[in-house]
């Protein structure tokens, strides 16, 4: 009866663990906000409706990847940025690389990296490099849903021509989702 019992749980737990696809492709689309600080902000002043931090700029992001195990993911990506304040918009388009550092069974937190070009349709938009890398957190969820919410933190670096220094650096709050 001992034998019957394990034989019937290494069954099934390879059956379970064997369902799992760790290689497959995905969507993904997120929203950025990045914050300033706001110059009209007086501390400890009663009266004064200023708040310490701003909206600076919008980031939209999207696109498709491919996950290759259980902590590497690559994507390709494109997107509209605008940077309210300094009246610049970009349209990066840029490959991302993550890596899952930890992972258990809510979720994984993970570093990625990214690369890419930004594009000029008009003279609205600005040309040049990007750059970034972040850090974030990746919902699992013992259910099995196809649809992963994913939170970050990352830095934005754009290499523009004619702009101080010639970099727009910005650090950006994220909210996104993933769609194997």
């Amino acid at each position: 009866m001992r034998k019957l019992l394990l034989l019937l749980c290494l069954t099934l737990s390879f059956t379970v663990f064997s369902q799992e696809k760790n290689k497959r492709p995905f969507y993904t689309a997120s929203f950025h906000a990045t914050f300033a600080i706001n110059e009209n902000y007086v501390p400890f002043d009663k009266h004064d409706d200023e708040s310490f931090l701003v909206p600076s700029a919008i980031f939209i992001r999207n696109g498709f990847g491919y996950q290759f195990d259980k902590r590497w993911l690559a994507s390709i990506n494109f997107g509209i940025d605008f940077h309210v304040r300094l009246e610049k918009q970009a349209i990066p388009s840029y490959i991302n690389v993550r890596y899952n550092v930890s992972q258990d069974l809510l979720g994984a937190f993970f570093v990625n990296t990214s690369f890419g070009r930004l594009w000029k349709p008009s003279g609205n938009f600005e040309n040049g490099n990007y750059y970034s890398a972040g850090i974030g957190y990746q919902t699992i969820g013992v259910s099995k849903k196809r649809t992963r919410s994913v939170w970050g933190l990352d830095f934005h670096r754009k290499k523009i021509a004619g702009f101080k220094n010639g970099n727009l650096d910005s650090i950006s709050l994220s909210l996104g989702f993933i769609l194997f």
